[in-house]
């Protein structure tokens, strides 16, 4: 919130940003009405001094001790680009690749009409996942798709504490809907019989999706 505070080109959109952030700022005592940029930057600083000088002061002083004592401290101050990477992580687009990665798959016993089916849909599955890497379900994302398995819209640095799983929904069930347990982040997915009708109900459950547009 802050970073869109500071971004702020006018004062109207810093207003606006410094509204959403209210309650937040108002804890830390930085909150105040601005009429000027100047005055959204002394807000703005206002706030970093109050984590930098106040919450965090100790644990920041720990650190910077902690690299003294190695001898790292001066280098990392006289070379913080060289160091950005192993402080900073580096945000990169959620890919198709990476997402189907990152589930497993509870398949049935091999050579059974149910596998059959089951596969058929796990290749839907990874068609999909590329055709809303490459813009065609738009305004379906990848972030979207795993937003509505996980409740979240990127992948945890060191992976999710569970394991994601696909399961397919029985062929009888009647369903056409993916289904979703955000909390053992399982994904159920329909049987279709061709890929544009699964691909269509996809799109549709992600738009309809309560968390559609919240990340």
């Amino acid at each position: 919130l802050l970073l869109k505070i500071k971004n702020a080109t006018t004062v109207e959109d810093a207003k606006a940003a410094i509204e959403k952030a209210e309650d937040s700022l108002a804890i830390v005592g930085a909150w105040r009405n601005i009429t000027t940029l100047r005055q959204r930057d002394a807000l703005v600083q206002s706030a970093v001094d109050f984590f930098v000088e106040g919450r965090l002061n100790v644990a920041l002083q720990q650190f910077t001790e902690g690299f003294n004592t190695l001898g790292l401290l001066q280098d990392i101050r006289a070379h913080p680009d060289l160091f950005r990477n192993l402080f900073v992580e580096d945000v990169e687009p959620l890919k198709a690749a990476d997402l189907s990665a990152v589930f497993q798959v509870n398949f049935s016993t091999p050579g059974t009409h149910k596998r059959e089916i089951e596969s058929q849909t796990i290749c839907f599955w990874r068609d999909w996942l590329i055709d809303v890497e490459d813009g065609e379900c738009a305004p379906v994302t990848l972030e979207n798709v795993l937003e509505f398995v996980s409740g979240s819209s990127s992948i945890p640095p060191n992976g999710f504490l569970m394991q994601p799983t696909i399961e397919i929904l029985p062929e009888d069930s009647g369903k056409i809907f993916p289904e979703a347990n955000t909390c053992n982040i399982v994904l159920k997915l329909p049987v279709h019989k061709d890929y544009q009708s699964f691909k269509a109900q996809m799109c549709n459950a992600i738009l309809w999706a309560p968390t559609f547009g919240v990340a």
